[in-house]
Parts: C-alpha cells; sequence; structure tokens
C-alpha cells in the first residue's frame, strides 16, 4: 500500500489534531449570531407606522455560511424585499477575519424611487465614513478599490454619476472586528441611519 501523496505540512498537521480550534470557531459564531439578534431586537419595530409596513412586511432574517472568499460570515437582513429581481436590503453583516459591516442595497425600482433621496445624503453618508458600490456583481462584500469607493473621496457629481450608473445601489460602512463590544451598537446607528435615507420614498 502506497502512502498518501496528500502531504500535511506541520502546520496543517498540527491544526488538524487540534478539535479545540473547529470548537472556539463555533463559540465565536455563536456569539455573532447572538450579536445579530440584539440588532435585530432592536430594528423590528413593534407598532410598524403605515408607512413602514410594506417595506418592513418580510420579517427578518440571520443566515450563516462557511465560504465567503473562503472564509465564514453571518448576516441579518432587514429589510429584505425580493420581487422579480428588485431588492430592497438591508444587511449587517460579520466575516470572520475581517470586518462588521452594514450595507444598504436597491435595484429595479426600489433604486428608482430611492434615488433622489439618496443623491441629497451625499454629504452625511460621507460624514459617517460610508462607501458606494462600483463593482457589477451586487453579491461582492469585500471593500476592495475594484468594489466600493469611499464616498468622502467623492464629489456630490461623481457620486451621483455612480447612483445613475449603476444597476443596482449599495452603500456601505465597516468597522474592525476588535470594535466587537461597540459592534451591535454601530450597526443599530447604521441601520438607523440607511433606513432614514430610504424611509419615505419605498
Amino acid at each position: 500500500m502506497h502512502d498518501s501523496k496528500i502531504q500535511l505540512s506541520s502546520a496543517e498537521l498540527a491544526l488538524v489534531c487540534d478539535a479545540d480550534i473547529i470548537l472556539t470557531k463555533n463559540t465565536i459564531i455563536k456569539k455573532a449570531i447572538g450579536l445579530l439578534e440584539i440588532v435585530q431586537d432592536q430594528v423590528v419595530p413593534e407598532r410598524p407606522d403605515a408607512a413602514d409596513v410594506p417595506l418592513l412586511s418580510v420579517p427578518p432574517k440571520i443566515s450563516k455560511g462557511e465560504n465567503y472568499l473562503g472564509l465564514p460570515y453571518v448576516v441579518l437582513d432587514f429589510p429584505r424585499v425580493h420581487q422579480a429581481g428588485e431588492m430592497a436590503f438591508i444587511r449587517s453583516m460579520f466575516w470572520w477575519g475581517h470586518f462588521f459591516s452594514s450595507t444598504l442595497h436597491l435595484s429595479g425600482r426600489y433604486k428608482e424611487l430611492s434615488g433622489g433621496r439618496l443623491k441629497h445624503s451625499h454629504a452625511v453618508l460621507a460624514q459617517h465614513g460610508y462607501s458606494i458600490g462600483i463593482h457589477d456583481d451586487p453579491w461582492q462584500h469585500h471593500f476592495g478599490a475594484d468594489n466600493y469607493r469611499e464616498i468622502s473621496q467623492l464629489s456630490a457629481n461623481a457620486y451621483a454619476l455612480i447612483l445613475d450608473q449603476q444597476a443596482h445601489i449599495k452603500i456601505a460602512a465597516r468597522w474592525t472586528l476588535d470594535e466587537w463590544d461597540k459592534a451591535a451598537a454601530k450597526l443599530y446607528q447604521s441601520w438607523k441611519l440607511l433606513y432614514s435615507v430610504i424611509k419615505g420614498s419605498l
């Protein structure tokens, strides 16, 4: 019988022999879910205004995965309206090894309805450190130079041009993972800001 040609490095062998690594990872994911549950409890209104009902009619959802660019993640989506290719989402995200983020994602008629309000929000979004998506793929969440541009580095006209040209709108901010203790509050505050920008237009 031949030895396997698939060999482990000494570092890989040490990891595969250490069950605590995966158990600890599972514990962290559960805590990330718990953190997003705190945000969820804050953003779901007890008695939504009539104007809120269409947009908030679909209940929030927390989901997790193992492989966004090879790494685990947890997301909270609310609103999460997706009808015939038209979307209105605010996504709060934990991405292992990278960041927490908060993203407004609009397409189709939701984009058209909110375009004007978003254009008038250039200053406030720039002040609070948001970026605007420039990638053709709406499901790219990293903050690489090919995916997002900082709104503070764009003139109001350049920002408006991106809003007009993109088939989908993504407005996002991020925070480092070492801000874990403040993450729930930051994600909630971001949710309130992003929702206030689109409320009344959808």
